[in-house]
């Protein structure tokens, strides 16, 4: 067994998780370097992984069991990165709108929900969220009864309550609002819930996925029999993966007079950046309390605006810059990287 819980937290973003993917390209393979070992994968080294929207997606494509070996993984990091790269052009399939297009943005979702759920389904046909690798907390909103709703595969386990469709959960962590219709979808025992995007309130689920580990990874949940009431900070290893975040400033002459609608946009981008951040700041002051405050690694970027590598633009170009930046980002973090994932083999 590995000395530490290892954690994987994986930000929402859109088509910015190519970044996510690109990075964890080069986990994967430093991981077959180390080890000699070419066939292993991010499902083999962290125990517990959490996902927020695109997050959530890629969450379950690391996770998602081979049809003919239920135990292993179906893809390879490469493999997932090639399905969300090339797939993504698809998901995101405006809807046809006879009146002006910004009329029409008012007044309904701007992509049709279909192609995502087609892609989806034809990835993962009826598998269930209890038949995924490994544990793990996909994210959402509901908004009938007003609460976080949280997936999680340990409890899926335990609970047809708790267990859905793998497609439905992720469109449910998907369904940002103004992009995506709301997701109403059906638990096992026919349950049924009306979701919207996790990254509401946890674009990024770094804490979620530390609270989860602290409360179920003990004997009680038998995920992990080494602790009695689970593990603490200096018994964790956790890497979390940005998407990117904006840092376009707000001068005071320019903001002071703003009304609704000029603060919708600057809105949306502090209240989605600055909950990232404190979700950052609150892990790594919890890190800081331990003789390795090291074992925590946020990997992020920044970027100018909304409109820099936006996270809904599937054309080529836009999609080549990305993967461009997930690519600088890893390098630039090569370093850093390479000293946490030797945490992972310990």
């Amino acid at each position: 067994m590995a000395q530490f819980t290892r954690i994987l937290s994986l930000d929402g973003g859109g088509l910015r998780g190519i970044i996510s993917a690109e990075v964890l390209k080069y986990v994967e393979q430093k991981l077959q370097d180390f080890t000699g070992n070419l066939d292993a994968r991010i499902a083999d080294y962290f125990d517990l992984i959490a996902g927020t929207s695109v997050g959530g997606i890629l969450t379950a494509l690391y996770l998602c069991p081979y049809l003919e070996n239920p135990l292993r993984p179906r893809c390879s990091a490469q493999e997932v990165y090639d399905f969300f790269r090339y797939k993504s052009s698809q998901i995101f399939d405006p809807i046809s709108k006879n009146s002006l297009p910004v009329l029409g943005e008012l007044f309904d979702e701007k992509y049709s929900y279909h192609k995502f759920d087609q892609i989806m389904g034809d990835f993962f046909q009826d598998l269930k969220l209890s038949e995924l690798l490994k544990p793990c907390l996909i994210t959402s909103y509901e908004i009938e009864k007003r609460k976080s709703q949280f997936f999680t595969q340990h409890d899926a386990i335990l609970d047809p309550k708790n267990d859905y469709f793998i497609r439905d959960v992720l469109r449910a962590t998907s369904a940002a609002p103004t992009l995506f219709e709301v997701a109403q979808i059906k638990a096992m025992n026919q349950d049924v819930y009306t979701c919207i995007d996790g990254g509401v309130f946890a674009n990024n689920p770094a804490l979620c996925a530390y609270a989860e580990a602290r409360h179920k990874f003990n004997r009680d949940f038998n995920l992990d029999n080494r602790y009695e009431k689970g593990p603490t900070a200096k018994q964790m290893v956790v890497l979390s993966l940005g998407t990117g975040v904006v840092k376009k400033k707000y001068p005071y002459e320019e903001a002071k007079n703003w009304g609704k609608l000029q603060w919708l946009e600057p809105l949306f981008d502090i209240i989605m950046t600055g909950g990232a951040e404190t979700v950052d700041y609150q892990i790594q002051q919890i890190f800081d309390t331990t003789e390795h405050p090291e074992n925590y690694l946020r990997i992020n970027t920044v970027l100018e605006s909304r409109k820099t590598l936006k996270m809904d633009d599937s054309s080529e170009a836009n999609l080549n810059e990305i993967a461009k930046l997930g690519q600088q980002l890893t390098e630039e973090n090569r370093q850093q990287l390479d000293q946490w994932i030797q945490l992972l083999l310990l």
